[in-house]
């Protein structure tokens, strides 16, 4: 993961961070992160309005974790060769650590 702090335009801090997700079976990055919200780039366009669920997996020395959430698409981007929303968390919560033998 690369972290930086990126200048908050809006009520909370946000730090840049690349982590994979997965959005119902789509692969997606993070760009950045905040307390309420993660901006994603993918490959497929979300419409603003739209509830959607994600898994964001970080690597811990114990193994990989997991924080599935729920967030509602605030905004879409369009890219060149691809899309960016950015998201209003409703509701996180951190999945039990998968250790490498996936138990």
């Amino acid at each position: 993961m690369t972290a930086e702090k990126v200048n908050p335009i809006r009520g909370s801090e946000r730090v840049k961070a690349v982590l994979p997700v997965s959005i119902d079976g789509i692969k997606a990055i993070t760009r950045d992160v905040s307390s309420s919200g993660i901006f994603l780039e993918l490959d497929s366009p979300i419409e603003p309005g739209k509830v959607v669920e994600f898994l964001v997996t970080l690597d811990s020395p114990s193994g990989e974790l997991q924080i599935s959430c729920q967030g509602e698409v605030v905004r879409a981007e369009e890219f060149e060769q691809s899309y960016g929303i950015a998201t209003k968390i409703l509701s996180m919560e951190l999945l039990p650590l998968l250790n490498q033998e996936g138990s």
